[in-house]
């Protein structure tokens, strides 16, 4: 096995375990949402917090308050951080969505 591809593979696995910590942390941030802070009508921080209040005064799921309140930061992601750390935000919050609906 050459050096190159030893390289990609072990950027492969790089890739593979951020994606794995995305999906677990997104479903453990689902869960608190769906489980604990809904029920009780308590609201967190962040946009999590502001997309709990907008759902409670103006019934607008959780899901599309986040990502619409997430896309200006897309935008700014792509512009300063660039292509691979917008591709990931934007993972983590369609994750985020889809678990969360499959959850409530």
């Amino acid at each position: 096995m050459s050096l190159k591809e030893k390289k990609q593979k072990l950027l492969i696995k790089k890739y593979l375990w951020e994606f794995l910590q995305i999906i677990v942390g997104t479903f453990i941030m689902a869960v608190a949402v769906s489980q604990f802070l809904l029920p009780n009508q308590l609201s967190s921080g962040g946009f999590t917090g502001i997309a709990t209040i907008f759902y409670y005064l103006l019934k607008l799921p959780m899901g599309l308050t986040i990502f619409l309140l997430n896309i200006p930061l897309f935008i700014m992601s792509f512009i300063k951080k660039g292509k691979e750390f917008f591709i990931k935000g934007l993972i983590r919050n369609n994750f985020f969505i889809i678990i969360f609906r499959c959850i409530r």
